[in-house]
């Protein structure tokens, strides 16, 4: 036998004496009372209420759950002119009841002040929903219509994990550096959820198991970037990620050894400082996406063969292995963004002779060793000796 305060000889509270009925004419906002000894209130919870109201959007507030047991029950009349809303303890609205209807409210969890309150509506010549029975995730009863909500969590422990009931809630992160882990997609298919980071460091949004986001395994949100977060049931997206100038820049690098065409796809596009590595068995084309962005590359491959960075229908550019330079596609052209300055060493395909000394330069230039021993000497005694010639006379003179 429970020895419970709300289930006292069975399934409901014994009062002193049982309100069969009660009328309400209100004129503001009622709070209901339940028919106790020590209760000082007029508005008592009664098995009947007649309600009526002159005044639009007034509220009828039930009484504190935790006090009664389950299944007691409240019938409403609403024969005024004006819809009278029912709201739990905590003011949430529980049915919304128009003129001329019946509606019966009863408890079916008294575990919280508010309790879970359920409604029925009694025979009328019209039947019609009621919004509070449709409010679900990321919807709100406003009277007898559906209204968007978007209730608004600050969280600032790093591990935090979001689940199936977090549809439609936003998440204000407001502490130093964490971690957020979203649902399994494979869960939460068509579901989403907003994330903004308030705080003084990254909030990094990290998916379950294998999904992805955005193409990652994880996405860090900077000090004031926010995004709504939407799963398609295998990843997430984000939409409307915004980023401050701060944090704008965006570095890579990709390792793109062997020969051929290499196109850039998923999370290695839209990326700003790319650096490529790797060893190169033949002649190496990057193919970048016909769009306009810019790009700060690096060739950090090795091998003796030509890095060319393009959109596949433009001519691109050669890029010198440990060469780095600032790019840009204008939409249709991949093309060097600075041209007044001069890079060096220069390329030997731009007129120069990519090397940074006069012996490199020389060689680069397809001079051999005699030719190269010849340039360099400091004295013709020296030039003879590269000749591998003894001087015979004077040179002056016309005497060899």
């Amino acid at each position: 036998m429970t020895t419970s305060y709300n289930y006292v000889f069975g399934g409901a509270t014994v009062y002193p004496s049982e309100v069969s009925y009660e009328a309400l004419t209100l004129t503001a906002n009622v709070q209901l009372s339940w028919p106790e000894e020590t209760s000082a209130s007029s508005n008592l919870a009664a098995k009947i209420i007649d309600i009526q109201t002159t005044t639009a959007a007034l509220k009828i507030l039930l009484p504190d759950a935790q006090k009664a047991g389950t299944g007691q029950t409240i019938l409403f009349n609403n024969i005024g002119t004006q819809t009278i809303i029912i709201a739990n303890y905590d003011g949430t609205q529980v049915v919304s009841i128009a003129t001329g209807t019946l509606w019966q409210v009863y408890l079916t969890n008294n575990s919280t002040s508010a309790g879970v309150w359920r409604s029925l509506q009694y025979g009328a010549a019209t039947s019609q929903t009621n919004a509070s029975s449709l409010a679900g995730t990321g919807i709100v009863a406003v009277g007898t219509v559906l209204s968007q909500s978007v209730p608004i969590t600050t969280f600032n422990t790093t591990g935090f994990t979001l689940g199936t009931t977090d549809r439609a809630k936003m998440y204000n992160w407001t502490g130093a550096g964490g971690i957020v882990t979203l649902p399994s997609a494979a869960t939460v298919d068509n579901w989403f959820i907003y994330l903004r980071n308030s705080g003084t460091g990254a909030i990094v949004a990290t998916p379950a198991g294998t999904n992805t986001i955005d193409g990652l395994s994880s996405l860090s949100f900077q000090p004031s970037e926010s995004a709504i977060i939407a799963s398609d049931g295998s990843n997430f997206y984000t939409i409307g990620f915004g980023q401050p100038a701060t944090f704008a820049f965006d570095y890579t690098s990709i390792a793109v050894a062997g020969t051929g065409t290499y196109t850039l796809s998923g999370s290695e596009l839209n990326r700003v400082a790319y650096n490529f590595t790797g060893l190169l068995t033949g002649n190496r084309t990057i193919i970048v996406p016909p769009t306009v962005q810019q790009y700060w590359i690096t060739n950090s491959t090795t091998g003796a063969y030509t890095f060319t960075v393009k959109t596949a229908a433009s001519a691109g550019v050669t890029i010198t292995q440990g060469q780095r330079g600032i790019y840009y596609c204008n939409g249709t052209d991949f093309l060097i963004a600075d041209t007044a300055s001069i890079a060096l060493p220069i390329d030997i395909s731009q007129g120069g002779t990519g090397a940074s000394t006069a012996g490199g330069a020389l060689i680069n230039l397809g001079g051999g060793s005699t030719g190269i021993s010849i340039f360099s000497a400091v004295t013709q005694t020296n030039a003879w000796t590269a000749l591998g010639t003894a001087q015979s006379g004077n040179v002056n003179g016309g005497t060899f």
